[in-house]
């Protein structure tokens, strides 16, 4: 199975809201920490627009988290299709 570019930033932005959750950050935290709007960081956690990638690795230095969470893999995307 192939996975595209929409199941990708869907699983990315599954990992960006669990992690800013358990981190107890909302969404305008989130956004501040990048310069951006909580809306924005809405639209990545509902995968409709994607991350650039210098923002990722920024939010994963501020907050601990490790960058392999957001790695896609076949069987986390299948996972999303059921």
């Amino acid at each position: 199975m192939e996975i595209n570019n929409n199941e990708y930033n869907l699983q990315i932005g599954q990992h960006l809201k669990r992690l800013r959750k358990q981190s107890r950050l909302t969404q305008s935290n989130v956004g501040d920490q990048v310069s951006v709007c909580f809306q924005q960081v809405q639209k990545w956690e509902k995968g409709s627009n994607r991350i650039f990638a210098h923002q990722l690795l920024q939010l994963c230095e501020l907050n601990n988290w490790n960058i392999n969470e957001f790695k896609a893999s076949e069987s986390s995307v299948s996972a999303l299709d059921s």
